[in-house]
Protein backbone atom coordinates (compact mmCIF):
# COMPACT_ATOMS: atom_id res chain seq x y z
CA UNK A 1 0.00 0.00 0.00
CA UNK A 2 0.93 3.38 -1.08
CA UNK A 3 0.28 6.33 1.45
CA UNK A 4 -0.43 10.11 0.30
CA UNK A 5 -1.01 12.87 2.64
CA UNK A 6 -2.11 16.14 2.07
CA UNK A 7 -0.10 19.32 2.44
CA UNK A 8 -0.24 21.83 5.24
CA UNK A 9 -1.25 25.61 5.41
CA UNK A 10 1.17 26.46 8.46
CA UNK A 11 5.04 26.37 6.86
CA UNK A 12 8.44 26.70 7.84
CA UNK A 13 10.56 29.82 5.59
CA UNK A 14 7.93 32.33 5.47
CA UNK A 15 10.85 34.87 6.48
CA UNK A 16 13.61 32.68 4.22
CA UNK A 17 11.86 32.57 0.88
CA UNK A 18 14.52 30.96 -0.54
CA UNK A 19 15.70 28.38 2.16
CA UNK A 20 14.89 24.90 0.86
CA UNK A 21 13.43 22.15 3.14
CA UNK A 22 12.85 18.41 2.59
CA UNK A 23 8.94 18.29 2.15
CA UNK A 24 8.65 16.45 5.25
CA UNK A 25 10.20 19.18 7.14
CA UNK A 26 8.73 22.14 5.50
CA UNK A 27 5.18 21.64 6.81
CA UNK A 28 4.73 22.55 10.30
CA UNK A 29 1.05 21.47 12.08
CA UNK A 30 -0.16 19.12 14.58
CA UNK A 31 -2.14 17.82 11.63
CA UNK A 32 0.83 17.46 9.10
CA UNK A 33 3.05 15.40 11.61
CA UNK A 34 0.27 13.30 13.00
CA UNK A 35 -0.30 12.26 9.09
CA UNK A 36 3.10 11.57 8.73
CA UNK A 37 3.20 9.20 11.74
CA UNK A 38 0.19 7.46 10.78
CA UNK A 39 1.41 6.95 6.77
CA UNK A 40 4.95 5.39 8.16
CA UNK A 41 2.80 3.42 10.69
CA UNK A 42 0.72 1.82 7.91
CA UNK A 43 3.28 2.21 4.66
CA UNK A 44 7.05 2.28 3.50
CA UNK A 45 5.92 4.57 0.66
CA UNK A 46 4.36 7.50 1.13
CA UNK A 47 4.16 11.20 -1.08
CA UNK A 48 2.36 14.46 -0.10
CA UNK A 49 -0.39 15.60 -2.24
CA UNK A 50 0.95 19.91 -2.84
CA UNK A 51 -2.09 22.34 -4.09
CA UNK A 52 1.46 24.20 -5.38
CA UNK A 53 3.82 21.70 -6.27
CA UNK A 54 1.54 18.43 -7.02
CA UNK A 55 3.15 15.14 -5.84
CA UNK A 56 6.11 15.77 -3.86
CA UNK A 57 8.31 12.40 -2.14
CA UNK A 58 8.91 13.36 1.38
CA UNK A 59 12.86 14.44 0.53
CA UNK A 60 11.84 16.53 -2.42
CA UNK A 61 13.54 19.98 -1.02
CA UNK A 62 10.86 22.81 -1.36
CA UNK A 63 11.08 26.43 -0.23
CA UNK A 64 8.04 28.02 1.40
CA UNK A 65 5.11 28.67 -0.58
CA UNK A 66 1.58 30.04 0.31
CA UNK A 67 -0.64 28.47 -2.08
CA UNK A 68 -4.18 26.35 -0.73
CA UNK A 69 -6.15 24.18 -2.73
CA UNK A 70 -8.81 26.62 -2.21
CA UNK A 71 -6.91 29.37 -3.90
CA UNK A 72 -7.38 26.96 -7.19
CA UNK A 73 -10.72 26.98 -9.47
CA UNK A 74 -12.66 23.22 -9.37
CA UNK A 75 -11.42 22.50 -12.90
CA UNK A 76 -7.76 22.99 -11.80
CA UNK A 77 -7.88 20.92 -8.69
CA UNK A 78 -9.09 18.35 -10.88
CA UNK A 79 -5.73 19.10 -13.52
CA UNK A 80 -3.98 19.20 -10.60
CA UNK A 81 -5.35 15.86 -8.98
CA UNK A 82 -5.05 14.15 -12.11
CA UNK A 83 -1.38 14.97 -12.46
CA UNK A 84 -0.89 13.49 -9.27
CA UNK A 85 -2.41 10.49 -9.83
CA UNK A 86 -0.15 10.00 -12.96
CA UNK A 87 2.92 10.62 -10.48
CA UNK A 88 2.00 7.86 -8.53
CA UNK A 89 4.06 5.16 -8.27
CA UNK A 90 2.26 2.15 -9.34
CA UNK A 91 -0.17 0.62 -6.31
CA UNK A 92 -3.68 -1.37 -6.29
CA UNK A 93 -3.72 0.12 -2.56
CA UNK A 94 -3.87 3.86 -1.59
CA UNK A 95 -3.79 5.11 1.92
CA UNK A 96 -4.78 9.09 1.86
CA UNK A 97 -4.75 11.24 4.92
CA UNK A 98 -6.21 14.53 3.68
CA UNK A 99 -8.91 17.37 3.42
CA UNK A 100 -11.48 16.76 0.86
CA UNK A 101 -10.80 19.78 -1.08
CA UNK A 102 -8.00 17.36 -1.93
CA UNK A 103 -9.58 13.73 -1.40
CA UNK A 104 -12.48 14.02 -3.30
CA UNK A 105 -10.80 15.42 -7.05
CA UNK A 106 -8.12 12.48 -6.08
CA UNK A 107 -10.29 9.80 -6.08
CA UNK A 108 -12.48 11.14 -9.01
CA UNK A 109 -9.09 10.82 -10.96
CA UNK A 110 -7.81 7.86 -9.80
CA UNK A 111 -8.25 4.73 -11.75
CA UNK A 112 -11.54 2.11 -10.44
CA UNK A 113 -8.72 -0.45 -9.50
CA UNK A 114 -7.11 1.21 -7.17
CA UNK A 115 -8.61 0.18 -3.13
CA UNK A 116 -8.67 3.59 -1.18
CA UNK A 117 -8.41 3.52 2.45
CA UNK A 118 -9.60 6.96 3.56
CA UNK A 119 -10.01 6.67 7.68
CA UNK A 120 -10.80 10.30 8.21
CA UNK A 121 -13.39 10.84 5.66
CA UNK A 122 -16.30 12.51 7.87
CA UNK A 123 -13.90 12.97 10.93
CA UNK A 124 -13.71 16.79 11.87
CA UNK A 125 -10.40 18.76 11.55
CA UNK A 126 -10.61 18.89 15.49
CA UNK A 127 -11.36 15.47 16.13
CA UNK A 128 -8.51 14.35 13.64
CA UNK A 129 -5.76 14.45 16.51
CA UNK A 130 -6.89 11.42 18.19
CA UNK A 131 -8.07 9.42 14.88
CA UNK A 132 -4.83 10.10 13.86
CA UNK A 133 -2.93 9.18 17.25
CA UNK A 134 -5.09 5.76 16.80
CA UNK A 135 -4.17 5.04 13.42
CA UNK A 136 -0.63 5.74 14.10
CA UNK A 137 -0.59 2.92 17.01
CA UNK A 138 -2.14 0.08 14.83
CA UNK A 139 0.33 -1.14 12.49
CA UNK A 140 -2.36 -2.68 9.90
CA UNK A 141 -4.93 -0.92 8.22
CA UNK A 142 -6.92 -4.78 8.93
CA UNK A 143 -7.07 -3.41 12.34
CA UNK A 144 -8.82 -0.72 11.30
Amino acid sequence: MFGLIGCSKSKHGEDEPDREFPARDLYDSWLFDGRVRAVEAHCDEWGIFSAEHGFVEPDDLLTWYNTKITDLEPDDRRDLAANVVDDLPETDQLLILMGRDYADPLQAALPDDVEVWDPLEGVQLFDQRGALRDLADRGDPDDA
